[in-house]
C-alpha cells in the first residue's frame, strides 16, 4: 500500500506542475505539497540522483545554491534544484518530482537543493545528502527563528553522520557544528580593512563556549564573524582548509589556497559576503572532485541571481538593485555596510517591508534597532528615499543614527516616491525584502522610466 500510495503522489505532483505551468503560475511548492499530502514520506521513498549537494545557513544560502547548480549544469551534468529558494520540504518535495521520471527513477546527475535551517529537521535525515554547506549562522526573525543557539540544535541533531559537512572556519557559531561529521572549512585571511572590536550592534558569538571568558579577536569583519581565540582555555576557531588569501577588486580576481596549491577565480561580486559565497562554492567543487580549471571558466559566466542583485543603467544614472533581508538585522546591516561603503555620490531608496506581513498581519519593527543603519551616515550618500508603510519607523532610525533629517524623504506610495525623489543623481541603490521582489522590480522600471525622460530633456542620449 505504501508503494502504490508513493507513486500516486509522484504523478499528482507531476500532473499538479503540468497544470500550474500551463496555467502560468509559480510552480515551485505546491506540486511538492501535493505529493507530501498523499504520501507523508515523500521525501525517504523518492529514489535519490547520485549526488546530492545541499545548502543551508542564515544568509547566502540561495546564492551559494545557484553557482553550484550553475557550475555543476555547465560541467555537463544534468542538474536539479530548487533554485529560486522554495527551500521548505515542499519545496525540496517539488524538487524531488523533477529529479525522477514517472516510474520514481533518478533521470539525473546531481541534486543541489538549499534548504531552510529551521526546516532541516524535515528534509536532510530523508534525503541524507552527500555534501552539505553551511554558510553562517547569524541572529534571523525572532518569530520565526528564535535564537542562533535553537537553529545550531536543529542542525547539529538532524544533519546526518554521513554527510561531509563544508563549513565556514570565520564564523564561530556555524563552525562547530556536528563534530563527528567528515569536514572542510573554508574562511577569508586577515583583511586590512578587519579591526579586532565588533563594530557592530550584534555580536551573538562573543563569550567563550568552553570556559565563559571573553573571546578575543586576532581580526573580526562583522557581527561574529571572523578569528578568535579564548584568552584562558584552548578555544580558538578553527584553521581555514581552503583560503582565500587576496582580493583583487581592481582586477575582479580572488585567490584561493588549498595545501599548497594557489588558484585564482574570477570575483562573481564584490560584495564580501558575496566572496564569502563564492568561497563556500568553490571549496565544495573542490571536494566534490570538478575540475578547478573548468570551475574558474564557469565562474566567469555566473553572476548573483537578480531576485538577489543587479545592475543597470538609465540615463546617466547607474542602478543597483540588491536584496536586504528584512526582519534579519544582520542580513540587512551586511547590505548597509555594502552601500555605505561604496563610492561616489549617491542615493538609496530603501522599501524593505515584508509584503506579506504588511497585507495579512503585523511587522515587527523592533529588528530596525539591531540593524547597523549607521552605515548610511555618509556625507557620500546624498539622499534617502524611504518608501512604503514602514517609512516613518524607517526615519526614525535613521535620525537615531545620526543621519541629518533634510538628506530623509518619507512617503508610503513606493511608485509616488520615484516622483518626487531628486532626479541628478549618478548612481541609485534600492533595497528591497526578499518578498518585494517583484514589487521592486516594477518600481525600477518606473526609476528607469522617469531617469531616461529626465536625462533626455537635458540633451543626453537615451541609455
Amino acid at each position: 500500500m505504501g508503494k502504490l500510495r508513493y507513486f500516486i503522489a509522484l504523478w499528482a505532483s507531476k500532473g499538479a506542475y503540468i497544470l500550474l505551468r500551463i496555467l502560468k503560475r509559480n510552480a515551485t511548492m505546491y506540486p511538492g505539497f501535493v505529493a507530501l499530502k498523499i504520501c507523508p514520506d515523500y521525501l525517504a521513498r523518492t529514489k535519490k540522483s547520485p549526488n546530492v549537494l545541499c545548502v543551508t545557513g542564515t544568509n547566502g544560502k540561495t546564492t551559494t545554491t545557484n553557482m553550484v547548480a550553475d557550475i555543476l549544469s555547465q560541467s555537463g551534468m544534468r542538474v536539479v534544484s530548487n533554485r529560486y529558494g522554495s527551500n521548505i520540504n515542499t519545496g525540496v518535495a517539488t524538487a524531488l518530482t523533477h529529479s525522477v521520471n514517472v516510474f520514481g527513477k533518478p533521470r539525473i546527475d546531481a541534486l543541489v537543493l538549499e534548504v531552510d535551517e529551521r526546516f532541516s529537521r524535515l528534509i536532510v535525515p530523508f534525503i541524507k545528502p552527500d555534501y552539505f554547506i553551511v554558510t553562517n549562522l547569524f541572529r534571523d526573525s525572532i518569530k520565526r527563528n528564535a535564537h542562533p543557539e535553537y537553529i545550531f540544535s536543529i542542525l547539529d541533531t538532524y544533519i546526518p553522520k554521513q554527510t561531509k559537512l563544508v563549513l565556514n572556519a570565520d564564523c564561530l557559531q556555524s563552525s562547530q557544528l556536528c563534530k563527528d561529521n567528515e569536514r572542510v572549512y573554508f574562511g577569508i585571511d586577515k583583511l586590512d580593512t578587519d579591526v579586532t572590536e565588533c563594530v557592530n550592534l550584534i555580536n551573538d558569538f562573543s563569550i567563550c563556549p568552553v570556559c565563559n571568558e571573553k573571546l578575543k579577536f586576532n581580526y573580526l569583519r562583522y557581527h561574529h564573524i571572523g578569528n578568535a581565540y579564548c584568552p584562558k582555555c584552548d578555544f580558538k576557531s578553527f584553521d581555514a582548509d581552503y583560503r582565500l588569501t587576496n582580493i583583487d577588486y581592481d582586477a575582479k580576481t580572488i585567490t584561493v589556497k588549498h595545501g599548497e596549491t594557489e588558484d585564482v577565480y574570477p570575483m562573481v561580486n564584490r560584495a564580501l559576503y558575496n566572496i564569502y559565497n563564492e568561497l563556500a562554492a568553490i571549496s565544495l567543487m573542490s571536494e566534490f572532485g570538478a575540475d578547478l580549471d573548468k570551475v574558474k571558466e564557469y565562474m566567469a559566466k555566473i553572476s548573483v541571481t537578480q531576485t538577489r542583485y543587479n545592475e543597470t543603467k538609465a540615463g546617466k544614472t547607474e542602478i543597483i538593485r540588491t536584496m536586504a533581508k528584512g526582519q534579519n538585522s544582520v542580513s540587512c546591516s551586511r547590505t548597509l555596510d555594502f552601500v555605505g561603503h561604496e563610492t561616489g555620490a549617491r542615493t538609496v531608496f530603501i522599501m524593505i517591508d515584508d509584503l506579506f506581513e504588511r497585507r495579512d498581519s503585523s511587522e515587527f519593527v523592533g529588528w530596525i534597532y539591531d540593524a547597523d543603519f549607521e552605515f548610511l551616515n555618509t556625507d557620500d550618500i546624498k539622499q534617502i528615499v524611504l518608501a512604503g508603510p514602514r517609512c516613518f519607523d524607517y526615519k526614525l532610525r535613521l535620525l537615531i543614527a545620526g543621519v541629518p533629517e533634510e538628506r530623509i524623504l518619507c512617503e508610503e506610495d513606493e511608485f509616488k516616491a520615484v516622483d518626487i525623489m531628486d532626479k541628478d543623481i549618478d548612481k541609485l541603490y534600492l533595497l528591497h525584502d526578499t518578498s518585494t521582489y517583484d514589487l521592486a522590480c516594477k518600481v525600477e522600471e518606473k526609476i528607469k522610466d522617469v531617469f531616461r525622460k529626465e536625462y533626455s530633456l537635458k540633451g543626453g542620449e537615451q541609455a
